[in-house]
């Protein structure tokens, strides 16, 4: 047996899907409404002996390895990882991977360097001190929550971060830009400069944009998203998703708020069935 045939083996597509999914038993089978188009009545069903589920409305259908990558929009390769993952499957070499997944993994990876970069310097260097202060002291956020989402401070040089992925970790000044960590004019500059930077992740964890704030009400604008990439389609994006998704399984339902603060003093109270909306407008993607 390979090693997807035993991920596929050691996953339960019933409790995979009853995740996203409420099912109900139908004989042999469960049904439940499609998670990937609008009904009223139930047309999914899910076989547990063979492993497979399928919709009669939209003729979408698979395995397990399927859904996670038709329901979390992500490649083959992604969704085996995560399944290998939660199955505790060691996979003995990388898996094939197309152009498109090799790059998207680069980004992943430069997104993840970004995000320990900026937290060094608000948590550990006298550059972030400002802000650190701002965070702790106006906006009353312990010291462990801010860890805990990852939040971090873009200095106000004009290319610190890029000259770093670029110089000391040997990534190419076009994937730097294509994450939307840089962009590109005269010269290489910073995307993010003199804010306190979020991290915005997916379900999954990945960090795959970053959210950041003026210090002071006079910067304009306020607030600035990292523009949209290969990674990121704010219309997809919830702020805080990865962090509550085990409590609004477990609550059921999800508050919706504003802006990422919305969200962090609420966890600070103990509320963490709650997300915030990227963009104006709560969109049927998110």
């Amino acid at each position: 047996m390979d090693e997807i045939e035993q991920v596929k083996s050691k996953t339960d597509i019933v409790e995979l899907i009853g995740q996203y999914v409420k099912l109900s038993k139908a004989g042999r089978n469960f049904k439940g409404l499609c998670p990937f188009h609008n009904e009223k009545s139930p047309s999914f069903v899910i076989s547990p002996e063979r492993q497979i589920w399928h919709c009669f409305g939209c003729n979408k259908g698979g395995d397990s390895i399927s859904f996670v990558e038709e329901y979390d929009r992500i490649d083959f390769a992604e969704a085996l990882k995560f399944l290998a993952q939660k199955a505790g499957v060691t996979l003995s070499g990388p898996v094939h991977k197309t152009e498109r997944e090799k790059k998207k993994d680069s980004l992943y990876e430069l997104n993840h360097l970004a995000q320990q970069f900026y937290s060094y310097l608000l948590t550990e260097h006298k550059v972030g001190k400002k802000a650190l202060v701002y965070l702790t002291d106006e906006r009353k956020l312990p010291l462990a929550l801010i860890k805990k989402f990852g939040i971090g401070y873009a200095p106000t040089g004009e290319n610190m971060l890029a000259q770093y992925l670029n110089k000391k970790k040997k990534y190419s000044l076009e994937d730097i830009i294509d994450a939307g960590l840089a962009n590109q004019g005269r010269v290489v500059t910073d995307f993010f400069r003199g804010r306190v930077v979020f991290p915005i992740h997916d379900v999954r964890g990945n960090i795959i944009a970053f959210s950041g704030r003026g210090l002071d009400d006079q910067t304009f604008p306020k607030y600035v998203n990292t523009r949209e990439t290969k990674l990121y389609r704010k219309s997809e994006s919830l702020y805080g998703i990865f962090f509550a998704k085990e409590e609004i399984r477990t609550q059921k339902h999800a508050i919706l708020v504003e802006g990422e603060f919305d969200v962090l003093t609420s966890f600070r109270e103990g509320i963490s069935n709650i997300v915030a909306v990227k963009g104006t407008a709560l969109t049927l993607e998110q």
